[in-house]
């Protein structure tokens, strides 16, 4: 990008056809994310949507380029969701590997600072998954953006959050305290603050860190954003699940690990297992929300 305040792209390839003029009085209200499904260039997209019927705002080559194909003023054929194409902009990222689809570090890295310029620039707040940031799977039957509402989401969006506080000069507020109440926002992302406040409570070690974690594979954690990597696993973790053991809701190894048994147990600990909250294997915010409303109340 050559300017990330004025969203000015590394090149302008702007289609001819396929997009739709201006937005129906429409404004822009989120992002929606799209894998190629192939590693394009953006003069290879750009030849692709000139002969098919679908564009998008943005393409994320595998170098990190980032091509602008429709203007943001104007509605790109994306979402195969008329609707969602009104109210959003369209970020597509190209592929690296295809069994499994991933995303290079550079896209991946690329693609979450456009994130978040997109959202300072449209005031659409810091990036959530799920607020402001929308997979391409919400809104058609598909399995687009791949990696990116997988195995690399928890990365993307802790990106994009990180480069969205570094733009606009805000305080990480993932898991932030409320000064005047000294309760915790209950804005369900668990950074320092609510992870610092769970130790507290569960009586472990404090530096408001989840350690010693693996990397999702089969499931996400989007809402987890203070956590480091190692395999070890946690000591807040194991006291977690010690916790939901003798609540009955647990029947893993205490392996201080944050996986797919583990956060179902949360779910249904906290009462939170419902249709509305699926998949329960899955740390979204749903779930940070019911942590932090719990840890507000002095106990876990």
């Amino acid at each position: 990008m050559k300017n990330w305040d004025t969203l000015q792209a590394d090149e302008n390839l702007i289609l001819t056809k396929h997009y739709t003029p201006g937005r129906q009085g429409h404004t822009i209200k989120y992002l929606v994310i799209h894998h190629n499904a192939g590693n394009l260039t953006g003069k290879a997209i750009w030849n692709v949507w000139q002969t098919r019927q679908a564009s998008a705002h943005y393409q994320v080559a595998a170098d990190g380029r980032i091509t602008q194909l429709v203007h943001d003023r104007d509605t790109a054929w994306h979402a195969g969701n008329w609707p969602a194409n009104l109210d959003s902009i369209g970020i597509e990222h190209a592929d690296i590997t295809s069994d499994p689809w991933t995303v290079s570090d550079r896209t991946l890295d690329q693609g979450a600072h456009l994130v978040a310029a997109l959202c300072k620039a449209y005031k659409l707040g810091r990036p959530k998954w799920g607020v402001n940031v929308y997979p391409h799977n919400r809104f058609s039957a598909t399995v687009c953006p791949a990696s990116l509402d997988g195995t690399q989401r928890d990365e993307y969006m802790r990106k994009a959050g990180e480069y969205y506080d570094k733009m606009t000069g805000r305080k990480p507020a993932a898991g932030g305290t409320n000064t005047g109440s000294g309760k915790l926002d209950v804005d369900g992302y668990c950074g320092p603050a609510t992870i610092r406040r769970w130790q507290q409570v569960m009586g472990t070690s404090v530096d408001g860190v989840v350690t010693g974690q693996v990397r999702p594979v089969g499931y996400s954690r989007p809402a987890l954003v203070s956590v480091a990597y190692g395999g070890e696993g946690s000591e807040l973790i194991r006291a977690v699940q010690r916790k939901l053991k003798a609540a009955g809701v647990y029947t893993g190894n205490l392996d201080g690990l944050a996986g797919p048994k583990t956060i179902d147990g949360m779910h249904r600990y906290l009462g939170v297992a419902t249709a509305q909250m699926k998949p329960w294997t899955n740390w979204g915010y749903g779930l940070g929300r019911a942590i932090q409303t719990r840890l507000n109340t002095g106990k876990f």
